[in-house]
């Protein structure tokens, strides 16, 4: 016992401060702090959009995938600008990231009458900026624009043959890359994203329910529709595929549309006025809407979809919003594209 220490002659233990201590304790709570803002940011489409067409399986606007974009159906007199201004700030947001190339870079198939993706305006959307985007000069924008091929129709028949023609470039281009491909690399590098706009399925579909009858427009649209969804999957690591829906989603209901402002008054996301729903896919903002998709046209293009956004005004401000996403975590998701 004479070799034990003594702890009562020992040096006393030198005061430390409370706050230190709590200055470690926030520092290892920072990356969960981190993580809890990052989270509260994630339903925030807006960064999306901004980020444009991403390889990656977390993003909205992603390849391998269809992604389609469908306007609420309220009023009659909205322009097709109205519902291809996103697709086209998706699309020429695309472009400005890449450099110019011989390749294809973009197919956009739509009616002649539509002019949201007119060469003029895709030129004049290159050279403005737009949601932090800056313009590039008329010589870089026109060098971008070589390498998007316009396919304008008329008919469902020409686009269902126009999809068939993008095909066959997609297999030359694919082709072409595999030959590029150094012996030495295990897999394919990173591939540079291709875009294929399809615009005005669903009208274009409602020229044959016209000539025939329901089913075989719904028939017919469904072909159509798988043809693309294959094209997503074979051609997933670099093939981004975008339907863009000039007719509308809903009825056209009056009295709804006249008391859709009170009946979202209080804030953005309002749930307060849910009401049941007859289809499980349905917008967050306009929960009275009895459903989406009344009718076999809507509910077989949707089938189609695989990551469905809804363009919707709300109190003077033009809401997007995911409504369906059934490969990812995006549903939910939703932001202002722009506010008056």
């Amino acid at each position: 016992m004479a070799n034990a220490p003594n702890v009562y002659s020992a040096e006393p233990a030198f005061p430390v401060l409370a706050d230190s201590l709590l200055r470690q304790s926030d520092s290892t709570e920072n990356p969960a702090s981190s993580n809890e803002i990052t989270a509260k940011n994630d339903w925030n489409l807006k960064n999306d959009w901004k980020r444009g067409i991403q390889c990656s399986n977390e993003a909205v606007f992603r390849c391998g995938v269809v992604l389609g974009f469908s306007r609420l159906r309220t009023r009659s007199n909205e322009s097709n600008e109205y519902i291809g201004q996103i697709p086209r700030y998706i699309l020429t947001n695309q472009l400005r990231s890449i450099p110019p190339s011989s390749e294809p870079s973009a197919f956009i198939i739509h009616p002649r009458s539509f002019e949201a993706f007119a060469p003029r305006t895709l030129l004049n959307e290159l050279q403005s900026s737009s949601h932090d985007q800056p313009g590039l000069s008329r010589d870089d924008a026109i060098r971008r624009l070589d390498a998007v091929q316009l396919l304008p129709v008329h008919s469902f028949p020409n686009a269902a043959q126009a999809i068939g023609k993008v095909s066959e470039a997609l297999h030359e281009i694919q082709e072409k890359r595999e030959k590029q491909r150094k012996p030495t690399e295990a897999s394919p590098s990173t591939k540079t994203p291709i875009v294929l706009i399809v615009v005005g399925l669903d009208t274009l579909t409602e020229g044959v329910i016209r000539a025939s009858n329901p089913a075989r427009g719904a028939a017919v649209l469904t072909a159509t529709l798988r043809t693309l969804t294959r094209l997503s999957r074979v051609h997933a690591s670099y093939l981004s595929i975008i339907l863009v829906n000039t007719h509308g989603l809903g009825t056209m209901n009056s009295e709804w549309d006249k008391n859709q402002t009170t009946r979202n008054s209080n804030t953005y996301g309002d749930s307060a006025a849910r009401q049941p729903l007859e289809d499980a896919i349905h917008s967050i903002f306009h929960s009275d809407i009895p459903s989406l998709f009344p009718t076999l046209l809507m509910k077989t293009l949707d089938q189609g979809i695989d990551t469905h956004l809804l363009l919707s005004d709300l109190r003077g401000a033009q809401i997007v919003e995911v409504i369906k996403d059934r490969v990812g975590t995006s549903l939910g998701k939703w932001g202002i594209w722009n506010e008056q």
